[in-house]
């Protein structure tokens, strides 16, 4: 339920703002806070919205202090139990996005000190960050040696460290619920599928830094206490962490989150790990060659290969805005529709990476394909394996999830084991002359740049696995084939 207050001042060239106030109990604490807005921030704040957790009924005097603001009541649909500290803050957010906001500042009431709201607005305004976060000062940070103090210091500052470390982040207080957001990338986050609890605050975050927005931090010269006990912050610190394990073992596939299953916009990137599709295609590529990038997307493939004095002539159905230069030449044609370019059988290779799993028309773009291969060009086509153990033991559990990326992109119409893989490209009237396998993407797993001695040394010893026993752990397939017959259609250079 909402209910109309105050109509907010005119507003011209400012960020739509939204200022979502928690833990409201009593009017005057309300007035106080809102007294405390500095002036530099009022006109920036379309609304004000006090969020409820409980059933109870709530009004403000028109004559009180902070009127001129444009308030607003929100209630959630728990009107007897009152609703946990997540759920409040999603029935907010849903708010904001229903209204349109730009900004969204999540401020908790006798905690927070609004003080500090220009500040926090500012990196969201300026566009220089998507995400900011208030910093607590050390004041009342809890230095002496009271066994109360200890429980905060641990359930804080010891689990603001744990959690950069587990989470590869370097935020000061990871821990502070005092936000503001960008309404806009609140779009792409699941949040109706985090905690209802205090865990919250931890997910949003990790959703933020797996979309890869920006955040950044606000130092504030005052300190404050998330948790309303000793205890409280303690198990806020567990949660926080666990949160943290949580999302790791997701990306390990140990687990899998619809809450982590985040699109990113850009399915594809390209791997530096010599265990990846993206190397192993560019070495099996001879120097000195002209090749026919089918699906280029992006155009990836093109800037590992110009070094090797390679011209590449991408094909996809449109052309990207990050299309890369490196590509020699570039044709927009719809893949499930007969191949026709403006060329002839002028290719040493035609590379079909990652795209037949796309395609309904699959035999008709591998047929199309034998067009355009030189007598004694080849085919080198990959294809992810979806008979890789973890999904064998997904299955086995129950659970076959589809997502943004990997395995079970969630475009893919079809999936391959090794068997019938080889068998597709067979039945296109090519004969495979080798077989190679790839690791799992241990570099997009942990973040990586695929430089890091771990990560390469955990893909070589994974490779080899796969090597000795393909079916069951090879991530993906990649065939080199060359064709058995040539078409009747071809035309001559």
């Amino acid at each position: 339920m909402l209910r109309e207050g105050q109509t907010g001042r005119p507003r011209q060239n400012l960020p739509r703002v939204v200022l979502l106030l928690f833990e409201v109990y009593d009017v005057e604490a309300l007035q106080q806070t809102l007294g405390r807005i500095p002036a530099s921030a009022r006109d920036c704040l379309e609304e004000v919205v006090v969020v409820l957790e409980d059933s109870r009924d709530f009004s403000l005097p028109p004559s009180a202090p902070g009127s001129e603001f444009a308030l607003r009541v929100h209630r959630g649909p728990r009107r007897t139990s009152g609703q946990s500290y997540g759920a409040c803050r999603k029935g907010a957010f849903e708010y904001a996005l229903q209204r349109g906001f730009e900004i969204a500042v999540q401020l908790r009431v006798g905690r927070h000190p609004p003080e500090l709201l220009p500040q926090l607005i500012a990196p969201l305004s300026d566009a220089s960050a998507e995400v900011s976060i208030a910093q607590r000062g050390s004041t009342g940070a809890g230095v002496s040696r009271t066994g109360r103090s200890l429980w905060r210091g641990l359930g804080g500052a010891g689990a603001s460290v744990i959690l950069n470390r587990l989470l590869g982040l370097r935020e000061p207080d990871p821990a502070s619920s005092y936000r503001a957001v960008s309404v806009h990338a609140l779009r792409d986050i699941p949040f109706q599928l985090n905690s209802d609890g205090r865990a919250f605050d931890t997910q949003l975050l990790i959703q933020c830094r797996a979309l890869g927005l920006r955040t950044q931090g606000v130092e504030a010269d005052t300190h404050w206490q998330e948790g309303d006990d000793a205890w409280a912050s303690l198990r806020a610190g567990i949660g926080a962490i666990c949160s943290a394990i949580d999302y790791r073992c997701h990306q390990l596939h140990f687990s899998r989150r619809g809450r982590y299953l985040l699109d990113t916009g850009s399915q594809y990137t390209l791997k530096q790990s010599p265990s990846g599709s993206h190397a192993q295609i560019a070495e099996a590529i001879e120097s000195g060659s002209h090749v026919l990038d089918l699906g280029c997307s992006q155009g990836l493939l093109a800037r590992p290969l110009t070094a090797k004095g390679v011209q590449v002539t991408g094909v996809d159905i449109a052309r990207s805005e990050r299309l890369a230069q490196e590509l020699g030449d570039f044709h927009e044609r719809d893949l499930e529709r007969p191949l026709d370019l403006p060329t002839g059988r002028i290719f040493d290779y035609v590379v079909i990476s990652d795209v037949l799993e796309h395609l309904k028309e699959r035999q008709q773009l591998l047929r199309g394909a034998r067009r355009y291969l030189r007598e004694g060009g080849r085919l080198i086509v990959s294809t992810p394996n979806i008979a890789l153990w973890f999904y064998r033991l997904s299955l086995l559990l129950g659970r076959f999830e589809y997502g943004p990326r990997g395995v079970l992109d969630r475009t893919h119409v079809h999936l391959y084991t090794r068997s019938t893989f080889r068998r597709e490209i067979e039945a296109a009237g090519f004969r495979i002359e080798k077989e190679r396998v790839t690791a799992l993407p241990f570099e997009v797993v942990f973040a990586s740049t695929g430089r890091s001695s771990l990560v390469r040394n955990l893909a070589g010893s994974y490779h080899l696995l796969a090597r000795l026993w393909p079916e069951l752990f090879a991530y993906q397939f990649i065939l080199e084939a060359r064709i058995t017959t040539l078409d009747e259609e071809a035309v001559a250079p």
